[in-house]
């Protein structure tokens, strides 16, 4: 027969092990509708709900319609489309500077933006004399898409542009040029193995070395939650809803097999994108050929306007010796 004391025991472990399953279950009913909320919130595009092609919600914030204003340049320019892996219909602008050249850029915009905000550096490349293709990524502006992917799959849908651009011609050389969501898609790409050889250059402007890691300071520093278990949950949601971990969003992980010329470029006042990623990243790159520019009093994204004479400077002194006629270099 059970002793009284045996019995409470066995009922104190129940209740326990009940409250901790009640717990965990709501904590993970919480994370679900929580997780799904941000994910949707901060990739998914459509977030005016009278414009189905309009950035996410949390870009919205920050940048209101009103304030996305953008000159396009107006050298002769054509539209080019393209198929990505996975089906969807991407469009791009293809810009010809006034004299023709084999020099090419592909410019690559950043986090809820469009084409449109890469027209200004477009503007500069052409001054220049490359051709300029200014595609819009996956999920943004007029190309087909439901979740932004952080670079992830953005970086393979640049490598088939650029694949693209050598079946028209085959004479290019080819440099990469991403901003900040685009600076992680270039880099993505010109670490993969999977771009032409006549991709001879990739720059990269306020990139961060890894989307979860990025998403993990702003969570505990906007918002005082800790990384874990929050970020665990959101890209739990995120695998499930947008088909891709934030861990894949990861740059730092793949310098080790990079080996075409890149630069860094970073603003010292970035407070979105700490600029510390910046100096992460040059130094897990394993380019023979590497270089890095900290543009002093220039926020996220903005050195190439702040800074606009010593960023070109550096871009023009770096692309040099690549695009030279003396043979790719990779």
């Amino acid at each position: 027969m059970l002793s009284g004391e045996f019995i409470m025991k066995k009922i104190i472990v129940s209740c326990l092990v009940t409250a901790v399953l009640v717990t965990a279950f709501w904590c993970t009913m919480a994370g679900y509708f929580i997780g799904n909320y941000i994910v949707q919130f901060g990739l998914e595009r459509g977030g005016e709900a009278d414009n189905p092609k309009a950035p996410p919600r949390a870009y919205a914030l920050l940048m209101p319609p009103e304030s996305r204003q953008f000159t396009k340049p107006d050298e002769e320019h054509e539209v080019w489309k393209i198929r990505s892996d996975d089906g969807l219909l991407l469009q791009a602008t293809h810009f010809y500077p006034e004299e023709d050249s084999n020099r090419w850029v592909i410019v690559a915009h950043g986090y809820g933006c469009t084409q449109q905000n890469s027209w200004y550096i477009a503007s500069t490349y052409l001054s220049m004399g490359y051709h300029v293709l200014t595609p819009d990524l996956r999920a943004s502006g007029d190309s087909e898409g439901k979740f932004l992917t952080m670079g992830y799959m953005e970086s393979k849908d640049i490598e088939h542009w650029a694949a693209e651009i050598v079946r028209h011609y085959p004479e290019a050389k080819i440099a990469l040029h991403g901003v900040s969501m685009g600076a992680a898609a270039v880099m993505l790409a010109a670490a993969s193995g999977n771009l032409p050889e006549n991709v001879v250059a990739c720059i990269e402007d306020s990139g961060f070395t890894s989307a979860y890691h990025l998403l993990a300071l702003r969570l505990e520093d906007s918002f005082g939650l800790p990384a874990f278990p929050a970020m665990n949950l959101l890209d739990w949601r995120c695998e499930h809803l947008a088909g891709f971990s934030l861990r894949h969003a990861a740059p730092i992980k793949v310098m080790d097999r990079v080996r075409m010329p890149i630069l860094f470029i970073h603003g010292e006042k970035d407070t979105l994108v700490p600029p510390y990623m910046a100096d992460l990243l040059y130094e897990a790159c394993w380019s023979p050929k590497k270089e890095i520019f900290l543009a002093p009093d220039s926020i996220h994204g903005a050195a190439s306007q702040t800074a606009h004479d010593a960023y070109y400077k550096k871009v023009v002194e770096f692309l040099e010796p690549c695009m030279r006629d003396e043979g790719m270099m990779q």
